[in-house]
């Protein structure tokens, strides 16, 4: 096949030229003969430009692409957008011309301008030469002036900015530093991305139409509408009265920051979609259009290096994925599935006060330590400070930094080892620059996160955040919320953290500041007592509030509750005997204060209790009241016992009790000793007991448990007291009472049985990439992550499982890891980003295998319901469903050819199929 050498001109400041062989001929696409990829020619191209007149895509259809791709950008905007922007977009070739002339003169007059004020000024924590700022719009511009008629008029970018409304910008007289540098940069970050779009839509003109293409062209499209978005407020803005203008930036410094933000987001997301336009055709197809991606990609290599020259769009070339960061799921305040209760904001208004003052107080220590005992609400006003540093406007300087909330036996929530980098995820986030100096210490160390906690201190947190150069003045105070600090699983890490957080202290580039709960265990004592007393502020909860106001608080927050709980009630009644306005009295209120006094945790589960929709409250609250030994029980038993006493209350039969206690003992003693929550549908694997015996089990327990609506999301207890309770030794007397090392010998017992059982470890639970270059490992925690085998460091996290992974397998090209699933499902990842591709449901049993065809076209999954699926992974259609088995289908594998599907099957035969007609060729 012939090649021949295409120029493609590259303008910038001095012109010159790069030569690339591509294959000249256009293929046929396999599933479609009247698509095509377009055919190269011989005439020089500027490769931001589209297509050219020789190629297969002729100037009228390409006229006709622009005016429906600008018409799909133009649909994203606004109206008022809309409006402005074509009351500045010019239609005539000549007239782009004129205008861009013009806009080049203004932006050389601007630079003439800077070079004689010498103007610096600090934006977005950095030093911007708005001389160099103007060299680079001038540069910018040129690559439009340079491209001729015929090349603009086939450009959407270079026919569809409004040049009218960039000259007048460029034009308009700004005096001040500051509004000059925001007009400056934003013009700049503007023009670059407008460069990038050029070279984005003219790859996109030269593929083929495929599902992937139009991905792609939606992804560039939302970028080419942000662009578009930015430039209207700076027109608005012009329109206004000289007056007006004077007195306001066209954008400032925070609308920059964030365009540049979203175009750094929007342009991440094109350059993924991109990378995924060949995944769907033919070989041959697959081989020019790589070409053409690896052209495109040199193509942005270009123009970022132009980019460098400045500092605007760092983040943009920083290597950093925070997607990529290893962090504690579930451990950051407002995480999805935990929970969001936060003060009555009639309570604890003295102690939140007390803590607002220390955050707002320049002076103050650097550290708030406070401490309390099991349930006295410590983890309740940690929300409450999370919530109220979060929503904190800037002008009274304080933002929440990050969150870390502990918890005990909840896999990496109970332990320091991803606690920094969970930190810095979060910082890297309200930190200018830190992102950068962060992505910094990670290139030079890729396996930092699995280092000494002293080492991920120094260099995710320690070294990068004396690197930013923050002004003091405008810059909040970021605070840190650490909650339950006592659960974490092992005494030196929370020594080690408490030491090592207090060398910030005298951090002078950032205010940073820790707010921090735990129980008064011995270590964290011993921890604050090792560091300076001038580092830290304490409170001990129960002494810093006096008896009154703590049963004032409580009163309030019964009050509260139950009036929700009789208005719930009054609601959905349908006996017709509605609860009294006054239920349920003060009296009684008053006996549950006394009751619950200091222990917020026994108000709120009393109050769970009652307002348990299965329930008359009535009749619940009347249990809780006169359960025997109430007054004269310690407040846990006082709390906990009437809720477990309910469970028996009305079974008659000893036999029937008998067998409550036991699957009591062996369900809720699972939920309370196993290290990483499970959900219905995986304890009922793991107990071999029903999924419906134990949602009858577990609905009474609502007051103590977080019970999930479905079956498939993970059990967890409501509060570290009553995993205790129900383990201590004052309950071993009792029925319901967990023998912690008992249960623990069940869980192992029923582990070791699983995994030597037709359906536990299977071969194909690690699988390499066709290349070498990625470890695939399926697990039971719910995830598959990926290692790159020769430095051993974990790559990517894969999470949207909802029960454990069995079996993992790459395409021959590496494109895409298919992953089988207790869940009943199969899901195909992107293994470059991370992404979930595809969600493929239809099996009813678990799924034991899954295997790609060695051409990509078809993934198999073999199940224990008995069957064999085929499945399109571009589509996510099912193909085939391939039965005939007696039981649970193993193993799968397809021929080298593809020709023949290879099944195993625990009714012990191998069956042969055709993977084309679903028909069965041997057994």
């Amino acid at each position: 096949m012939k090649t021949t050498p295409i120029l493609y001109g590259l303008a910038a400041g001095n012109e010159y030229l790069h030569a690339l062989d591509i294959t000249s001929s256009a293929a046929r696409i396999t599933n479609s003969s009247s698509t095509r990829i377009a055919s190269s020619s011989t005439t020089p191209i500027d490769p931001l430009i589209g297509a050219s007149p020789h190629s297969s895509l002729s100037a009228t259809t390409a006229s006709s692409s622009n005016r429906n791709f600008l018409s799909d950008v133009f649909k994203q905007l606004s109206n008022d957008d809309e409006a402005i922007l074509q009351n500045y977009k010019l239609h005539g070739t000549s007239d782009i011309d004129l205008a861009l002339e013009e806009t080049l003169a203004a932006a050389k007059e601007k630079q003439r301008f800077c070079i004689a004020e010498r103007w610096t000024f600090t934006f977005a924590g950095r030093t911007v030469v708005l001389k160099e700022e103007a060299d680079k719009v001038v540069r910018w511009l040129n690559r439009f002036t340079a491209v001729g008629d015929i090349a603009a008029n086939n450009d959407p970018v270079h026919i569809g900015l409004p040049w009218a409304g960039i000259r007048l910008l460029l034009q308009a007289a700004v005096s001040e530093a500051n509004q000059m540098t925001s007009l400056l940069v934003g013009c700049e970050i503007a023009l670059y991305m407008a460069n990038r779009l050029r070279a984005y839509t003219d790859f996109l003109y030269r593929l083929p139409v495929t599902l992937t293409r139009t991905n792609f062209e939606t992804a560039v499209t939302e970028l080419y509408a942000h662009v578009l978005r930015f430039l209207a407020r700076a027109i608005r803005i012009y329109q206004t009265s000289i007056t007006h203008r004077a007195l306001h930036a066209f954008w400032t410094d925070s609308d920059v920051a964030g365009f540049e933000k979203v175009c750094k987001e929007l342009g991440v997301r094109v350059d993924i979609e991109a990378s995924n336009c060949d995944r769907t055709l033919s070989a041959q197809d697959r081989e020019q259009v790589g070409s053409l991606k690896q052209y495109l990609q040199e193509v942005l290599e270009e123009l970022k290096k132009s980019h460098r020259l400045q500092e605007s769009l760092d983040r943009l070339e920083t290597k950093i994925d925070l997607d990529k960061l290893p962090y504690a799921k579930g451990a950051m305040y407002n995480s999805y599935g935990d929970d969001y209760i936060t003060c009555h904001p009639a309570t604890r208004a003295d102690v939140l006060q007390s803590i607002y003052d220390w955050a707002q107080d320049p002076l103050g220590r650097s550290m708030f330590w406070m401490s309390g005992g099991a349930g006295t609400g410590k983890s309740t006003i940690s929300r409450t400070v999370a919530e109220w540093a979060a929503g904190q406007s800037h002008p009274i300087g304080v933002d929440l930094g990050a969150s870390f909330f502990f918890k005990r036996d909840e896999g990496d929530r109970g332990s320091a080892s991803r606690f920094f980098p969970t930190i810095t995820r979060e910082l890297v986030l309200k930190v200018p620059r830190l992102d950068t100096f962060v992505a910094e210490r990670i290139t030079q160390d890729p396996s930092i996160f699995d280092k000494a906690l002293g080492e991920q201190f120094d260099k995710l947190i320690y070294q990068p955040l004396h690197q930013v150069a923050l002004t003091t003045v405008g810059s909040p105070t970021f605070i840190v919320v650490v909650d339950a600090l006592d659960e974490c699983d092992r005494e030196n890490d929370v020594k080690a953290i408490i030491d090592l957080w207090s060398r910030l202290a005298h951090l002078t580039t950032v205010r940073l500041k820790l707010f921090l709960t735990s129980r008064p265990e011995l270590p964290i004592q011993l921890g604050f007592k090792s560091i300076s007393a001038t580092v830290h502020q304490d409170m001990v909860l129960q002494d810093a509030v006096p008896q009154a106001t703590i049963q004032h608080d409580i009163l309030v927050f019964l009050g509260d509750a139950f009036e929700k709980i009789r208005n719930s009630y009054n609601l959905d009644s349908l006996s017709g005997t509605l609860l009294d306005r006054d239920w349920p009295g003060t009296r009684t209120l008053e006996a549950l204060v006394d009751m619950a006094v200091p222990l917020f945790i026994v108000a709120a589960t009393v109050c769970r209790f009652v307002g348990d929709s299965d329930w008359d409250p009535r009749e619940r609250l009347s249990t809780v009241l006169h359960f025997p030994g109430i007054g004269k029980l310690e407040q846990m038993a006082q709390t906990y016992l009437p809720v477990l006493n309910q469970l028996s209350a009305r079974l008659e039969n000893s036999d029937d009790k008998d067998k409550l206690y036991e699957e009591f003992r062996i369900i809720v003693g699972s939920i309370v000793s196993l290290a990483e929550p499970l959900s219905i549908q995986s304890l009922a694997v793991l107990l071999n007991i029903s999924p419906g015996t134990i949602a009858s089990r577990l609905r009474p327990l609502n007051s103590v448990l977080r019970i999930p609506p479905d079956s498939v999301t993970p059990i967890r207890t409501l509060h570290l007291s009553f995993n205790e309770f129900l383990v201590s030794d004052r309950l071993q007397s009792r029925p319901f009472g967990v023998n912690s090392q008992v249960t623990h010998h069940m869980l192992l017992s029923r582990c070791l049985q699983l995994l030597s059982g037709p359906e536990g470890l299977q071969e194909n639970m690690l699988a390499f990439s066709q290349d070498g270059s990625l470890l695939a490992s399926a697990s039971g925690d719910e995830t598959v992550r990926l290692w790159n085998p020769t430095t051993g460091q974990e790559v990517q996290k894969l999470e949207g499982h909802t029960a454990g992974v069995i079996a993992v397998a790459f395409s021959q090209d590496g494109s895409l890891l298919a992953s089988a699933s207790i869940d009943r499902t199969v899901r195909l990842w992107n293994p470059t980003t991370g992404q979930e591709a595809q969600k493929l449901e239809g099996h009813t049993g678990w799924v034991n295998a899954v295997a790609f065809s060695q051409d990509g076209s078809l993934l198999a999954s073999a199940s224990g319901d008995r069957t064999v699926r085929l499945w399109n992974p571009t589509t996510g259609q099912e193909v085939q469903k391939l039965e005939r088995y007696t039981d649970v289908v193993n193993a799968v594998t397809f021929s080298q050819d593809g020709s023949l599907l290879a099944s195993a099957s625990g009714d012990e035969t191998v069956r042969l199929w055709n993977p084309t007609t679903g028909q069965e060729v041997q057994s």
